[in-house]
């Protein structure tokens, strides 16, 4: 009996580490949502790090325990923001380049690295103070099939958070929330 559980818990090992290596290590997935405000208010919302706390999932809100610091900068390029906390773990988000009033460009790295991505967050006027905000999720997993199979997970996982946030920021720029 012992000896039929072991093979089969060998055997379901053996099947993640061969399904990993026909996976990707790479992803890329987006979500979007139109904001009814300035496109200013917008991006300088989003490029303003120390605001993210107000609307993303990397809140008080989300997570009671998390605990956010900044480097030297807290908007533009070079801004860097920390994070530690019980469900969001320990990680780091840092600005590295923006398009005023177009386009942010961030990285992110994850529980010291294990997941690392990039946010593209594109601001989209369709006509005036109809923007379309999208918000793009690239990255790559570390090589192993446990890490490439999560990583299929991110959109499904991240995704939520994603959207929820968008929400908040929807309601935070459009004058709907207590700043």
């Amino acid at each position: 009996m012992t000896g039929t559980i072991l093979l089969v818990i060998a055997g379901l090992f053996s099947l993640v580490i061969v399904i990993g290596l026909f996976i990707s290590s790479k992803y890329k997935f987006n979500k979007s949502l139109q904001i009814n405000c300035d496109k200013k208010i917008i991006f300088n919302t989003l490029d303003d790090l120390s605001t993210w706390k107000k609307w993303s999932a990397w809140s008080v809100e989300n997570d009671p325990k998390i605990k956010i610091t900044y480097g030297d900068k807290e908007s533009g390029t070079g801004a860097i923001m920390f994070w530690k906390g019980k469900k969001m773990g320990k990680g780091e988000l840092k600005i590295t380049s923006t398009q005023p009033y177009n386009e942010i460009i961030l990285s992110a790295i994850f529980n010291k690295g294990v997941f690392k991505m990039d946010f593209n967050i594109q601001l989209e006027e369709i006509k005036e103070k109809e923007i379309l905000v999208k918000w793009i999720v690239s990255g790559k997993t570390r090589r192993g099939a446990f890490a490439k199979i999560l990583g299929r997970m991110l959109p499904k996982w991240m995704g939520r958070d994603i959207e929820t946030s968008l929400k908040v920021l929807k309601h935070l720029c459009e004058g709907n929330l207590d700043e």
